[in-house]
């Protein structure tokens, strides 16, 4: 294609009041950008770039590395193929791949344009690592899920510059993004009458990295949240979930999390991508999303019924969207100058990830969205789960070496103990204050002196906060989030009335709870064999089943990997007076053993139990309520 722009008004294509009409002014500095999805060649998208100037006989072409929100090295230029530099008569320059993401150009000088191809993440993802929320996906005439990390490159020299992207699709997909579109400044192409084209304007790489374009045959939604305009776009490939059928839900819960934000607002449009797999050797496999400033890529199975799906979006999107206070808005010089290819990462993932997290569950309590019992069941779970990683390690360490080992498998922990570290200090700054303040307070606090385009230093970060707060606020985050000492979480709960104690909890007869199974799987040898929780179970403990022994057969059925889920759907079915006959394997010699179900299974399990209002303090009950409601 050619890649000559000039300035145009366009009144037959895509033109629609809200479009921008950029200055003059600003057309000479920027870096042009030219995605094809209508000439799709073997699945991939031919990329064009026209960098704003470069200076030096020498510069270097690159590729993301990584991203900010994902926090592990994914090296998006594997992706790219075909690539050439070139002049503006077409002549090629040399051009020399360093490593996976970056290509040196020499006679820089002359440089016009660069040109690749891209391919797409989602079509070989169990060769890579890439979670599904921030790759990419060609499917021509059907779908382009645009996480432009992964189509855009950047020159160290212009990446600050302003950036141009121009999208060639056909009228058969449509597009959905918090980019407003714009007027002015197109490329000159020759392109069909049924196709289209559609510009946007950003004022640096780090916004168009920040901006995914889902391009589908999708279905929009739209509702105002006070003055944030909210758009809800749903990829359905069968056409099993639509925009409309799931708003209600996803309403109900932004304008609780608005309720509870109260006056912390970052954005004035917020658009959720939802993406549906059809969960094959082609499609998206890792199911969540990424956040971004004003609008998250989400992706779940297709396959999920109705409610399921709006209860995991619930949680997902709540997430999503409570990163708007942090690290959109409050965040370190590391996060604000985020380097994609060699990456200084921050020290407050516990802020980051944790009070994020915290919050997506606390305001669902708050605003009656789930019961007391639930939320309570739901902390238990985060403290249990903690426990399978290095409760002593500094969480500053960790969050500052996040890329590197022993620190990187410990990430996922920054969703459990980063999301009790913040209910800690929650707990203690409302016993502080009476109850007048909690920790939401604090992160206003913040966004008021920092804001989106303030970054703060990680090392004065903590002296911030408790001169926000109280000095113990201070020592607590010095004592277990600097040093890693561990937190005794019963001391917390007592300053609201909570003991964490052990109780008798009904179960389904496979499950401890609804998401920790009794049983595991050897794929080696495909068999099934009972977990280090099976002696927690009423049901298991009767038939005097222990640690690693081997389920072989149930009243004469074998089991195995392949047909195990049957076996979990039919004891949902045994009734009182059922007869049931195990074969079980332990250390290679096969035995039966046998039960008559007189009533449903239970588990001692880790809860919180609630002491009665008569034997606690004016002080913890207060705590206690202001907390909650």
């Amino acid at each position: 294609m050619k890649y000559l722009y000039i300035t145009l008004i366009l009144l037959v294509i895509g033109c629609k009041p809200k479009q921008q009409i950029v200055s003059a002014a600003k057309k000479s500095i920027q870096n042009k950008v030219l995605i094809d999805l209508v000439n799709v060649v073997d699945d991939k998208v031919k990329v064009e770039i026209n960098p704003a100037s470069i200076k030096s006989e020498t510069t270097v072409f690159y590729i993301p590395r990584i991203i900010p929100g994902t926090y592990s090295s994914d090296n998006y230029g594997e992706f790219i193929t075909d690539i050439k530099a070139l002049t503006k008569s077409g002549q090629l320059l040399p051009i020399k791949r360093l490593d996976k993401n970056s290509w040196s150009i020499s006679k820089a000088l002359a440089l016009h344009k660069v040109v690749y191809y891209v391919n797409d993440t989602f079509d070989n993802e169990n060769n890579h690592d890439i979670f599904s929320p921030s790759g990419t996906n060609i499917l021509k005439g059907k779908n382009y899920l645009l996480n432009l990390h992964g189509f855009v490159g950047y020159f160290k020299e212009t990446k600050e510059q302003p950036y141009v992207l121009s999208v060639v699709h056909t009228k058969k997909v449509s597009k959905a993004t918090s980019q407003e579109t714009i007027l002015g400044i197109n490329p000159k192409l020759k392109i069909n009458q049924s196709d289209n084209i559609d510009s946007f304007y950003y004022n640096r790489y780090a916004d168009v990295v920040d901006n995914p374009i889902l391009y589908a045959n999708q279905d929009i939604e739209t509702f105002k949240l006070d003055d944030i305009e909210v758009l809800l776009s749903v990829y359905s490939p069968n056409k099993i979930h639509t925009a409309k059928s799931l708003l209600p839900a996803m309403k109900r819960m932004m304008i609780a999390q608005k309720e509870f934000m109260r006056t912390i607002n970052s954005t004035k449009k917020y658009s959720i991508l939802l993406y549906l797999s059809e969960y094959n050797e082609t499609d998206a496999s890792g199911f969540g999303a990424l956040e971004h400033n004003n609008s998250t890529v989400v992706i779940m199975p297709e396959a999920y019924p109705q409610k399921a799906l709006e209860e995991q979006l619930i949680d997902i999107v709540a997430h999503e969207f409570f990163h708007i206070i942090t690290p959109l808005t409050v965040h370190s010089k590391e996060i604000h100058n985020f380097d994609y290819n060699d990456p200084k990462m921050s020290e407050h993932l516990w802020m980051y990830e944790g009070t994020t997290e915290y919050f997506a569950q606390l305001f669902q309590v708050k605003e009656k969205l789930i019961s007391k019992d639930e939320f309570f069941k739901r902390i238990v779970r985060k403290i249990e789960r903690s426990y399978a990683y290095d409760d002593a390690m500094s969480f500053t360490k960790m969050s500052k070496n996040i890329l590197e080992e022993p620190y990187k498998e410990s990430y996922e922990n920054v969703y459990y103990k980063g999301a009790l570290i913040s209910m800690c200090l929650d707990i203690l700054i409302r016993t502080e204050s009476n109850g007048e303040k909690g920790i939401l307070d604090i992160m206003k606090q913040l966004s008021n002196r920092y804001g989106a385009k303030r970054p703060f230093l990680d090392e004065e970060l903590i002296s911030v906060i408790t001169a926000f707060s109280y000095p113990v606020i201070g020592d607590f985050l010095r004592k277990h989030v600097v040093n890693g000492e561990p937190i005794n979480y019963a001391d917390f709960f007592q300053y609201v009335g909570l003991e964490y104690g052990v109780s008798t909890l009904a179960t389904d007869y496979f499950m401890e709870n609804e998401d920790t199974p009794y049983i595991g799987g050897n794929t080696e040898e495909n068999h099934i064999y009972f977990g280090d929780n099976v002696s927690k179970s009423s049901f298991f403990n009767e038939l005097e089943i222990q640690e690693g022994d081997i389920l072989v057969a149930v009243n004469g059925q074998k089991y195995d990997l392949n047909n195990v889920s049957y076996l979990i759907e039919l004891s949902n079915k045994w009734i009182k007076g059922s007869q049931v006959v195990f074969l079980i394997n332990r250390n290679g010699i096969e035995f039966t053993t046998e039960t008559t179900i007189k009533n449903g299974p239970t588990s001692l399990q880790k809860t919180l139990i609630e002491i009665p209002e008569a034997s606690l303090t004016a002080t913890q009950i207060q705590t206690k309520n202001t907390w909650l409601n």
